[in-house]
C-alpha cells in the first residue's frame, strides 16, 4: 500500500468531516499523516484543519467511487495498525480491483499467511478505510457475501458489489 504512513507522535489532533453518499453519510477522520478513517458515521465534524488535504483528497475519491471514475487515492495513517493489519489491508485493493472480488482464504494466501482466513475477517471487520479498502470485495469461498460492517451490513455490501457491476443471486450470493 504506497499511500501508507505512519504516525509520529503520541497525541493526535485530527480533522473531522461528513461526506454525502447514495448509501448515508460518511466521515473521514484524517492526521497530518493521512486518512485515520473513513466510514458510515453520525460522528459530528470539528472545526480543526490538521489533516485538511487528505481530507479533502478522500472526499473526491468518495464522490468519485460512486460516479465509477477514478482519482487519487489518499495517503493512509497507519499508527494503529498491527504489521498483519498493514499487510492484510495492503495487498487488498492490489488483488481485488473495483468489481472484482476475492475469498477470504485468497486474500491470506496474496498476503503470505496462507492459513489465517479467520483472522483475515477479523482484520476485514475491524478495517478502518470503508470503501478506500474494500472490505466489501471480500467473500466466503461459496460465493456467499459473508459479513459486513457498515452502514447497514450485508445490504450495503451487496449494494456496493452492484454498483461494480457483479451480479448477485437470491440471498445475497455471487451469480456464478
Amino acid at each position: 500500500m504506497a499511500n501508507l504512513r505512519k504516525r509520529r507522535g503520541s497525541s493526535m489532533d485530527v480533522g473531522i468531516r461528513a461526506i454525502a453518499t447514495p448509501l448515508g453519510r460518511m466521515v473521514v477522520v484524517a492526521s497530518e499523516e493521512g486518512v485515520c478513517k473513513l466510514e458510515w458515521s453520525e460522528e459530528p465534524e470539528n472545526k480543526s484543519v490538521v489533516g485538511r488535504r487528505h481530507v479533502e483528497t478522500a472526499r473526491e475519491w468518495v464522490g468519485a467511487f460512486f460516479q465509477k471514475r477514478d482519482a487519487p487515492v489518499p495517503e493512509f495513517d497507519i499508527g494503529n495498525l498491527t504489521m498483519f493489519q498493514r499487510k492484510i489491508l495492503g495487498v487488498l485493493p492490489k488483488v481485488a480491483p473495483f468489481g472484482e472480488v476475492i475469498s477470504y482464504g485468497d486474500l491470506a494466501l496474496a498476503a503470505g499467511h496462507e492459513h489465517s482466513s479467520r483472522a483475515v475477517g477479523s482484520v476485514m471487520a475491524s478495517n478502518p478505510w470503508a470503501l478506500l479498502v474494500p472490505c466489501h470485495r471480500v467473500v466466503l469461498r461459496d460465493g456467499a457475501l459473508g459479513n459486513y460492517s457498515g452502514c447497514n451490513g450485508p445490504e450495503t455490501k451487496a449494494w456496493l458489489l452492484k454498483h461494480e457491476g457483479r451480479e448477485l443471486e437470491p440471498g445475497l450470493r455471487l451469480a456464478r
